[in-house]
């Protein structure tokens, strides 16, 4: 409980008790609150040992006093940077740029986690995404081009490649 505010109900009271009349004034500071951009995040399909694209989540204090933020976290694959310092004014934003980057296939399930002054803390965004292996291989002969898998490596030591690098072509070994 605020000092403030218990010294004067305990003057009030002891006013009380001995007769007088007890009136004081009590302010009453405002309270921050926090809103996030987005309550969920899915990042859907990722080939392992990529990172995905930024998903950016603005942290707004709609609220009437500052932000006292503690620690923003999250869990492994998924990461975050941000632009929030460790406090933030009423009616302030900043921002939170979480990306995924699977290490092995799998589904994986997490939250960003914001941990502050604010009631409800810590504060959360569900995040998700899958870890998928890569994508096949064209053989040798198969066709090559935009948007199709790369060429099958050729056996050592030989390399593989695409016979038109700027169309479609076929794959060959030389």
């Amino acid at each position: 409980m605020n000092k403030y505010f218990s010294l004067v109900v305990c003057g009030a009271l002891l006013l009380a008790a001995c007769g007088g009349s007890p009136t004081a004034s009590l302010s009453v500071s405002g309270s921050p609150t926090t809103t996030l951009s987005m309550p969920s995040i899915s990042f859907g399909n990722q080939v392992v040992g990529t990172a995905s694209s930024g998903q950016t989540i603005t942290l707004s204090n709609t609220g009437s006093a500052e932000l006292r933020i503690v620690g923003i976290a999250v869990a492994l694959p998924f990461t975050q940077t941000n632009t929030c310092n460790s406090s933030l004014a009423a009616s302030a934003t900043c921002t939170i740029n979480v990306t995924f980057a699977p290490t092995t296939e799998g589904d994986f399930i997490s939250n960003l986690s914001i941990t502050d002054n604010a009631k409800g803390s810590p504060q959360t965004v569900a995040l998700s995404g899958t870890g998928v292996g890569q994508a096949p291989c064209t053989p040798i002969g198969g066709q090559c081009g935009p948007g199709l898998p790369r060429c099958c490596a050729a056996p050592f030591p030989h390399h593989s490649f695409c016979s038109n690098p700027t169309g479609f072509g076929t794959c060959t070994e030389d």
